[in-house]
């Protein structure tokens, strides 16, 4: 994992959109060259992130799904950034539109279940395919 400055980091989320944030602070950033950022933080002090960070685990399971042929974000490099406590992964966001985006705009009643079908047999596609999920997020 690559260490990234501060004033590189300012620099790259400079005019970035924050598509994610809790109170801990920002989560993702969509970038203006319309890659992403994701930023994790470390919860506990004793935890397994000590010696295997969140972003490196994102990166290699994003790596196991495109070795599996399963569409996955693009990783372009994971960085420890000091000066704000976290570590980030840079990538290319897979395209389209997310399901949350598609259920703002408003859909109808049978699209919506549509959807929701389509989104439920990914998902047992996924599990076909030695996918399972410690915890899956709509």
């Amino acid at each position: 994992m690559k260490r990234l400055e501060q004033e590189d980091y300012l620099a790259m989320r400079a005019g970035a959109c924050i598509l994610e944030a809790d109170g801990f602070g920002e989560k993702v950033l969509q970038l203006a060259d319309g890659t992403m950022l994701k930023l994790f933080r470390r919860k506990r002090f004793f935890s397994s992130a000590a010696w295997y960070p969140y972003a490196q685990r994102f990166a290699d399971n994003a790596e196991a799904l495109r070795r599996r042929r399963i569409p996955a974000p693009a990783v372009i490099d994971v960085w420890r950034i000091p000066a704000i406590g976290r570590d980030g992964v840079h990538y290319h966001p897979l395209a389209g539109q997310t399901l949350r985006e598609m259920r703002a705009r408003g859909i109808d009643a049978a699209s919506e279940r549509a959807m929701k079908m389509a989104f439920t047999r990914f998902v047992i596609s996924l599990h076909e395919c030695g996918v399972y999920f410690r915890s899956l997020h709509l």
